[in-house]
């Protein structure tokens, strides 16, 4: 009768320590993650996604809320001390089914109806910088990351160049659940 009750009372425990956190962000850390956009170069006022969408495992609860936190590097070919200032934007649906064109690797969007998840931020070649996905429009973020899929891509609203790759890096996903 001991051992049923302390079975319960850890049960209960669980419980309510699942509850709290469900209420208060949980701070889960991220493999490195790599985004390769093959062109921005005469996309101004247009939203480049890669073709092939983010995909992992689906999540076994589905979250209320995420955003995603960590550093960017980004490297790219432009005239030397090109600086590029761009916005993040993320669709939990095909861009081919958003009216977008599909050029080679990329889609081009136009920039209405699209969903911008950061600020904008300027990148000089070779920076690292901190940034958060999802501080504006973590819904579209969310719906992503509970579907298991999803396309991240970015507008150019400065500069130009070629073969913008981004490593991100000591990311964490924080996540409510409830």
């Amino acid at each position: 009768m001991e051992r049923i009750a302390r079975v319960l009372l850890l049960g209960l425990i669980a419980v309510f320590a699942f509850s709290a956190c469900g209420k208060t962000p949980l701070s889960i850390p991220l493999d490195d993650f790599s985004l390769d956009i093959e062109a921005t170069t005469n996309t101004a006022g247009y939203v480049v996604y890669p073709v092939e969408p983010a995909s992992f495992e689906k999540p076994v609860i589905n979250v209320k809320s995420i955003t995603i936190s960590g550093n960017a590097t980004v490297t790219y070919t432009a005239a030397p001390g090109d600086n590029l200032q761009m916005t993040f934007y993320a669709s939990a649906k095909d861009p081919d089914e958003n009216g977008c064109t599909k050029t080679g690797p990329i889609y081009v969007c136009p920039k209405d109806g699209e969903k911008a998840i950061t600020d904008s931020y300027t990148f000089i070649n070779g920076d690292t910088k901190p940034i958060m996905l999802g501080s504006k429009n973590a819904d579209v973020l969310t719906e992503g990351i509970n579907q298991g899929f999803i396309w991240i891509g970015l507008e150019v609203t400065s500069g130009a160049a070629t073969n913008v790759h981004f490593d991100f890096t000591d990311m964490v996903a924080n996540v409510i659940l409830f």
